[in-house]
């Protein structure tokens, strides 16, 4: 407006980033821009910032959601979409904007500005229908996701069911804990579903928008209209579905709706925290229903999985991460892919403005207060610290071919400490240590073993190394 500019962010991250390290550039560049002073409002809105525009519509009617909110001009399909009342005007009426389908625009100035292409594939009918809570995000698509040993089931299931909806896993049920991946998985699968036939009805909401929905069908005796909205789809995607634990009432509808679509061969997905049986008070009619199609669980991201996930990221921001401050991230981070996703955000915006390379001490310096949340979780880092230090020998030693005791022996009680201390796995400690196989690292921790039964020396040794990595011996 001739006020304000508001930009639209994908998180709250990138808005409290934006805010404190940003802002007086973007009003500096917003009055070269257009020409005066503007206050500028930095609001979360993840849908436009992927560049998609929503179309409006009523949470009453499903319409065939697409075309709701919606005007011609020009030819071209263009959405009313807002981010809020600070948003104001559509992108037409903006300064510098293009029209659909434009190479560019110019402002006031005459100075070139990026067009703002609205295209027909952006915008409905390949859009969910209107009642759904969430917006497909461009980014989450069958390709973008890293495979891994922990997911590699999940997601070739998703991806069967994107081919063969209400026929091969009916229902399909993936569960799992927060940030493993679960959202990308689902919205991939919707959003192949409407590559595949773009007027595909899908409603994708959460479980409790299902029960906030059903309560008001009860106060308002339209239990009709409540029936017809969730019914009439050709795919169902609730996530969540762990909130209808205690809730009786909405369990029995849930289980009405769940017959009527199964019955007609419509496709049901569902999420969750925990898996069909783990959900408390949820009756044995619908657990049975749940278990009828496949149940699947996304686990925690090994090792491996984890340094592909931070590569791709990496260069997904234009920066490819060297392999040890990718191997440190991965080492800190082993639960959570959003927090690998915000580590790898943090270190390049902060190498990135202040003109750094990406270093080991960078990342440490910048990810601080969240390796400090895992003290007391030692990591492979650690241990290679301890015995490096106490043995005078380099990584590159325990990481090579050679077997003199001196490297060897340092080598086994590292494997030793890394089994003790850290959650990874034969292989993956096998792999720390210069690509070995599980069995060298099962004899590497039994010979430490009987070497600490026979010498108390050593036993002290090794035991002062466990004190100091916090974890005393059992």
């Amino acid at each position: 407006s001739d006020t304000e500019v508001c930009l639209a962010v994908q998180n709250a991250f990138a808005r409290d980033w934006l805010c404190s390290n940003y802002l007086k550039l973007i009003e500096q560049a917003a009055k070269g821009a257009l020409g005066g002073e503007r206050n500028v409002v930095i609001e979360v809105d993840a849908e436009l910032a992927c560049g998609r525009v929503r179309p409006e519509s009523s949470d009453q009617s499903f319409g065939d959601g697409s075309q709701a909110g919606a005007t011609q001009t020009n030819g071209s399909t263009r959405g009313t979409a807002s981010a809020g009342a600070s948003i104001g005007a559509a992108p037409s009426s903006r300064p510098g904007s293009a029209a659909p389908g434009a190479p560019g625009g110019q402002n006031s100035q005459g100075a070139n500005l990026p067009a703002l292409v609205y295209s027909d594939s952006v915008l409905a009918p390949r859009s969910l229908l209107g009642p759904s809570d969430f917006s497909l995000n461009n980014l989450y698509r069958f390709e973008n996701f890293v495979v891994g040993p922990c997911n590699r089931f999940a997601h070739a299931a998703a991806v069967g069911v994107s081919e063969s909806p209400g026929r091969v896993y009916n229902p399909f049920f993936l569960h799992g804990g927060v940030g493993l991946g679960k959202t990308h998985l689902l919205q991939s699968l919707c959003a192949a579903l409407l590559d595949r036939d773009p007027t595909t009805r899908i409603l994708y909401l959460s479980c409790e928008t299902f029960v906030n929905h059903f309560i008001s069908a009860l106060e308002n005796g339209d239990l009709s209209a409540f029936r017809n909205k969730y019914r009439n789809v050709d795919v169902l995607v609730v996530d969540d579905i762990h909130m209808l634990a205690n809730k009786e009432r909405t369990q029995e509808e849930f289980f009405n709706t769940f017959n009527t679509l199964f019955n007609a061969g419509k496709q049901i997905v569902l999420s969750s925290d925990s898996s069909p049986k783990e959900i408390p008070a949820l009756q044995e009619r619908l657990v049975s229903r749940f278990k009828w199609g496949l149940v699947t669980e996304i686990e925690k991201p090994c090792y491996e999985t984890r340094m592909a996930i931070l590569r791709r990221k990496g260069r997904a921001r234009g920066r490819e991460l060297p392999d040890d401050v990718a191997c440190l991230i991965a080492e800190n981070i082993d639960t959570n892919i959003r927090e690998l996703e915000g580590a790898v955000t943090r270190v390049l915006g902060y190498a990135t403005l202040n003109h750094l390379e990406v270093t080991v001490d960078l990342v440490r310096k910048v990810l601080v207060d969240v390796f400090a949340t895992r003290k007391g979780v030692p990591s492979m880092d650690d241990v290679l610290k301890i015995v490096t230090s106490h043995f005078n020998v380099r990584v590159a030693d325990l990481q090579s071919k050679r077997r003199t005791n001196a490297i060897a022996h340092p080598r086994q009680v590292g494997m030793y400490l890394a089994r003790r201390i850290t959650r990874h796995s034969l292989e993956e400690i096998g792999r720390f240590f210069g690509g070995r196989d599980h069995s060298t690292v099962l004899y590497a921790i039994e010979k430490v073993e009987e070497t600490m039964r026979s010498d108390e020396r050593f036993r002290a040794m090794v035991v002062t190394f466990l004190d100091r990595l916090g974890r005393n011996p059992a």
